[in-house]
């Protein structure tokens, strides 16, 4: 071999390998076509599912308004109720205070009056005032009670300490000491004048809470 058919092929030895044939090549694969545009029906399709999905949106908050309204109404509703049914309450309780108030007034009024029958009798040398003391005792014992019942604690005071002079003045009846009894009686009726003042004062706020 010559030299110049060995340069040759040593040149050739470094060129790379042949590669293959412009028929085994590969064939480039064209660019990737543009989407296609959407048509009219596929745009109006869209627009209508969008315009029901925001209906459906609104209809969801007109819906949740409206049970919040329908809660606060019912929650307003029971509040009135109870507000109502108080002030019946109360108003039943001042009614009821109210009767008390005047049978206590008429009790005392009819106890005073057999106690001045009492004290009249008296005056006039007649110890015959065991019915007269007994009325008295009766009308001022139902007083008492009233009072009691009612809240009246002062005037149940002095309504009971009334009974006690009373009852004084019955034992000084059984001694034949007309002056100690006609004391008590006088003492018996500071007191009632007392409870009686007390109760023509009409039942206010606080006996009507208690």
């Amino acid at each position: 071999m010559s030299l110049l058919a060995l340069s040759l092929t040593l040149f050739l030895g470094q060129l790379p390998s042949p590669t293959a044939t412009p028929q085994e090549a590969p064939l480039v694969e064209p660019a990737a076509q543009q989407e296609q545009a959407p048509t009219l029906e596929e745009l109006e399709r869209t627009a209508r599912e969008l315009e029901v999905k925001q209906l459906r949106a609104q209809v969801e908050l007109l819906q949740a308004e409206l049970e919040a309204q329908q809660s606060q109404q019912q929650e307003d509703q029971e509040r009135l109720q109870t507000m109502e049914q108080r002030e019946a309450v109360v108003s039943a309780r001042a009614q009821a205070l109210e009767q008390l108030r005047q049978q206590r007034v008429e009790s005392l009024n009819s106890g005073y009056q057999w106690m001045i029958t009492t004290d009249q009798l008296l005056e006039e040398g007649d110890f015959s005032v065991g019915p007269a003391i007994t009325s008295a005792r009766q009308d001022l014992s139902d007083a008492l009670a009233n009072a009691v019942q009612s809240g009246q604690g002062d005037a149940a005071r002095f309504i009971g300490r009334a009974l006690d002079r009373i009852s004084f003045a019955e034992e000084a009846v059984e001694h034949r000491d007309t002056i100690t009894a006609r004391q008590h009686l006088q003492n018996a009726g500071y007191e009632l004048r007392l409870a009686w003042r007390l109760s023509i004062q009409r039942s206010g706020a606080t006996l009507v809470n208690q």
